[in-house]
């Protein structure tokens, strides 16, 4: 295992320029996952890893040493705590990051049976959570548009808690003509809208639309939708947050499929 302790080492710096530009996660096609939960997470879903750089102080961890086992193709790199320290996005660093490929995105058949579809989701917490949830609920395909926060981001990573890997995932996608192609029915959540979620038939293949946190769905692609559904709310809130309504949403077609 090679080691790290200087920050002119071309290897760190490398590291270190990919932690912090998402244009450059972007142009080299590369995601930076971080603590073990996530790593494994990686390895279980069979995605290969690049790199595994471990701090000095978790080397020689039983968790260290099993990730090193299970990743035998990735190069694995120690580094000084100070340097790890610099690149951990966390306070409290574990002391695992792994470089990996970011996956691309498949095209979401039209019969697809449960997706999900994000339209100007600002806040990377959002789409973490939304990410985390539709996998726990089933869920194959998310759709995000164009403006949406960046999935492989390493805060909506963190957020996901290792969902992005059990989901097909693809962004800057035109939100209309996936609803125009799309064979199932597309629910939009509104906050306006006359009919129920709960008196809603989510049985069959459907696609569930959660718009931007504060402005809710595009008019048009709200207007495109099969149905405009609410959640009923009889306490005093204005509004649910976009992760939890949309979660809502997810698990009452988790209950009324009986799965």
């Amino acid at each position: 295992m090679k080691t790290i302790a200087s920050r002119d080492n071309a290897a760190f710096k490398s590291l270190a320029k990919l932690a912090s530009s998402a244009a450059e996660r972007r142009k080299r096609a590369l995601s930076v996952i971080e603590g073990a939960h996530l790593v494994a997470a990686c390895l279980d879903a069979g995605h290969p890893v690049m790199q595994l750089f471990v701090s000095r102080s978790a080397a020689g961890t039983p968790q260290a040493a099993a990730l090193r086992a299970r990743a035998k193709a990735a190069e694995t790199v120690e580094l000084a705590d100070a340097l790890f320290d610099a690149v951990s996005g966390v306070e409290s660093p574990a002391g695992i990051i792994a470089v990996v490929p970011t996956p691309a995105g498949q095209a979401v058949p039209a019969d697809a049976h449960f997706c999900l579809a994000l339209e100007d989701l600002q806040d990377p917490g959002n789409v973490g959570t939304l990410l985390r949830s539709a996998a726990a609920a089933g869920v194959q395909h998310v759709v995000l548009s164009p403006t949406c926060a960046f999935a492989w981001s390493p805060k909506v990573l963190r957020a996901g808690q290792g969902a992005h890997f059990a989901l097909n995932i693809v962004e800057g996608a035109d939100l209309a003509a996936f609803v125009a192609l799309f064979r199932g029915t597309s629910i939009a959540l509104a906050g306006e809208a006359k009919a129920s979620l709960y008196e809603t038939d989510l049985r069959g293949p459907i696609a569930f639309l959660v718009g931007n946190e504060g402005a809710g769905l595009s008019p048009e692609l709200a207007r495109a939708a099969s149905v405009r559904v609410r959640i009923p709310m009889p306490g005093r809130a204005e509004s649910l947050n976009a992760g939890v309504a949309g979660s809502i949403a997810l698990f009452e077609a988790v209950r009324q499929r009986g799965e």
